[in-house]
């Protein structure tokens, strides 16, 4: 092949290198059974969650709306994480993972022109699936509690009241989504992430804010920890009646106030993401 017939590489500008890699993410998440399995699985619970809301009528026959809004966001009062965190879990922490432990991070680094640029598309289509699954979610959840209350002849919550915080629902996912790439990029260990994202929200962090209380000066750190603020960021206490609050209170287990709670939420979404991207751009994937 002679220069004249030789053309120069082209040079493809970083925003359209972001392009190209969140759309090969896409493509990549799209195209596993595993995510429209899970997928039919959050639609079908989700339709069934008018039932469950039933389950909570007083003796007027009708249901709060900050109990509607706790069960259209997967009971996150309850189980303390949203519910729903499980079903993401896995799709979450599968990107980084799997490009790291099978040796195909490699590839991936060529095809979309570096590692920062793989792991922010990675970011961001993680933030948009996650946010995009729970919006999902909290509509058919919404649709099945008014329906399903209509049919029983139950009053119906005041549904402008629930728009805030199946809003911050929408948020927390996807922030969850970012912390499931981020963790398994800082611990490369998918088994070990997961474990983490289960038992400290659920365990370990009530256990750490206990032992920190008997630490003269950190009697209140534990309002600030990671997920404890996550839950007062989806639960509004001042939202539950007089002698629901202080039950309500115990459950979330911390006195920041919602919009303080949800801040302090993304900043430390933020801090873990940019730590998972200090790793993944400084580890080298496995030969595979």
């Amino acid at each position: 092949m002679t220069s004249a017939t030789m053309k120069a590489p082209r040079v493809v500008g970083s925003a359209d290198a972001f392009r190209r890699a969140c759309r090969y993410e896409w493509r990549h998440l799209t195209a596993l059974r595993s995510t429209w399995i899970m997928l039919g699985v959050v639609a079908i619970l989700s339709l069934l969650t008018g039932i469950t809301v039933l389950l909570d009528l007083d003796k007027q026959h009708t249901v709060s709306s900050a109990t509607v809004a706790d069960t259209i966001a997967w009971t996150p009062l309850s189980m303390q994480i949203s519910a729903l965190c499980f079903f993401v879990l896995v799709l979450g922490t599968g990107p980084v993972s799997t490009d790291l432990v099978s040796g195909a991070a490699r590839t991936t680094w060529l095809a979309v022109n570096g590692r920062g640029t793989a792991y922010r598309a990675k970011c961001a289509v993680g933030f948009v699936f996650g946010s995009g699954v729970a919006a999902a979610s909290a509509l058919l959840g919404a649709l099945s509690c008014a329906v399903t209350l209509a049919v029983a002849g139950a009053g119906q919550p005041a549904w402008a009241e629930v728009l805030a915080p199946a809003t911050r629902f929408v948020g927390w996912m996807g922030c969850w989504a970012l912390l499931c790439m981020a963790l398994v990029a800082l611990l490369r260990s998918r088994i070990v992430a997961v474990l983490l994202l289960v038992l400290w929200p659920l365990v370990g962090e009530r256990v750490a804010g206990a032992l920190l209380g008997y630490v003269p000066g950190l009697d209140g750190v534990s309002d600030w920890l990671p997920f404890a603020t996550g839950r007062a960021m989806l639960t509004d206490v001042s939202a539950y009646s007089g002698d629901e609050r202080p039950f309500a209170q115990a459950l979330v287990g911390s006195q920041l106030a919602t919009p303080v709670a949800a801040a302090v939420f993304y900043l430390y979404t933020a801090a873990v993401t940019a730590a998972g991207l200090w790793a993944y751009c400084r580890r080298d994937a496995k030969a595979g």
